[in-house]
């Protein structure tokens, strides 16, 4: 379903065959239900067979996408009038609920107190993560082409910070988590990020020996998120990833220092 003012049932189609024994996502589904004797709630053999059992309901088959790859579901646009919005949310009030009863209900709280997010301990560090423009999350850290444009991921560290631990930009050094696992990356020594964070790109640090370019290529942030999926929030679900601490120093290993040394 493409969402907007004149919302519409769009298809995506193959545009070239997998390589290996890749497998597209309800084929995998499909072939687990099998094995687990639940064939009753996947009713279809074929990605035509699923499209046809989801588009039963609308009255539409497959033929309809064949034009445009898309069926128009309103030739007007569709919009709420705001005096008449009464009965049209999803609520037991059918409004807008500030104060929740499902959330009483379940023990917490409508409209919880502000608190402040925890703060690093004396020479620890935040460890936010974020996106590159080059790679598609952690999709594409394998990919030959994109790969050369970024091979690795490095670690921002405020330049302030970064003099005082006797850091230089293209330093190697140690990540370690609040458990002790350690990781080796090299710095990125700029004066735009806090001096309380650390920042890296998530996605690599891949453990698969057949992705061969990405093979322990630079770090994997999750693994420093000690006890992170247990830090959430359970009226929204939202994980709190961002509030895992570690601590960083220029690595025995960095080539500078074996020079100095």
């Amino acid at each position: 379903v493409q969402k907007g003012p004149k919302p519409r049932l769009a298809v995506r189609r193959r545009a070239v065959d997998p390589e290996f024994d890749t497998k597209p996502g309800w084929e995998i589904f499909k072939q687990l239900a099998t094995r687990l004797d639940l064939d009753q709630s996947f009713p279809y053999n074929t990605i035509d067979d699923l499209w046809k059992w989801q588009l039963e309901p609308t009255g539409l088959s497959i033929e309809d996408f064949d034009a445009k790859g898309f069926v128009p579901l309103s030739d007007k646009v569709i919009m709420y009038d705001r005096d008449k919005l009464e009965g049209q949310f999803k609520t037991p009030s059918g409004k807008i609920e500030i104060i929740s009863e499902k959330l009483t209900k379940a023990g917490l709280e409508s409209l919880k107190p502000y608190e402040s997010p925890a703060k690093p301990a004396k020479g620890k560090f935040r460890l936010v993560y974020g996106r590159s423009a080059v790679h598609t999350h952690g999709h594409t850290i394998n990919n030959i082409l994109l790969y050369e444009l970024m091979p690795k991921n490095t670690l921002w560290i405020n330049n302030k910070v970064a003099a005082k631990l006797n850091i230089a930009d293209g330093d190697v050094v140690d990540v370690i988590a609040e458990d002790g696992f350690k990781q080796r990356i090299r710095a990125h020594v700029t004066e735009f990020i806090h001096p309380e964070c650390v920042y890296t790109v998530h996605g690599f640090g891949r453990q698969i020996p057949l992705q061969s370019r990405a093979y322990h290529a630079g770090l994997s942030d999750q693994k420093l998120m000690v006890g992170m999926l247990d830090n959430w929030d359970q009226a929204g679900g939202a994980i709190n990833l961002c509030e895992a601490f570690v601590t960083v120093r220029r690595s025995a290993r960095n080539p500078k220092r074996r020079v100095e040394l």
